[in-house]
């Protein structure tokens, strides 16, 4: 077979000739998975990190995913609709914030804050807990 006779060589040159297309989302998910932190730095992240309290206006949205699910998103979604209609933040749920680039680091919230522009959001990971709520939303 001619194609079982490439070496790495000939075909990482073969490779080089060839024009693709990569598409900017994929190459923003690729460094946001070599650039990620492992979820224990994650966690020391956000609780080392107070956010600036959100603006009224501004949006969460929690991954109700099967794997964020698992890890715990209901109870975070709960906490933050008990917060935050006092700070006129709005809790929007989403199947998946990350497109499955971080779901082993959920449950995920993306930070949508008042005039950011999309497409892609801060994406916070592991947020459990009322204290993990509190820290996205920026209060005590």
């Amino acid at each position: 077979m001619k194609a079982a006779s490439l070496s790495i060589v000939s075909l990482c040159a073969l490779t080089s000739r060839t024009t693709a297309f990569i598409p900017s989302h994929s190459i923003h998910f690729q460094q946001q998975i070599i650039t990620t932190p492992s979820t224990r730095q994650q966690r020391q992240l956000l609780h080392q990190h107070h956010a600036e309290p959100l603006e009224r206006g501004s949006t969460v949205v929690v991954c109700i995913g099967p794997t964020c699910k698992k890890n715990g998103s209901k109870k975070a979604l709960s906490i933050f609709e008990e917060l935050t209609p006092d700070l006129g933040i709005t809790v929007d749920t989403m199947n998946c914030v990350s497109e499955c680039a971080e779901c082993g680091m959920g449950p995920n919230v993306e930070v949508r804050k008042l005039g950011d522009d999309g497409p892609f959001y801060p994406i916070k990971n592991g947020v459990r807990s009322e204290e993990d709520v509190k820290c996205v939303l920026g209060i005590e």
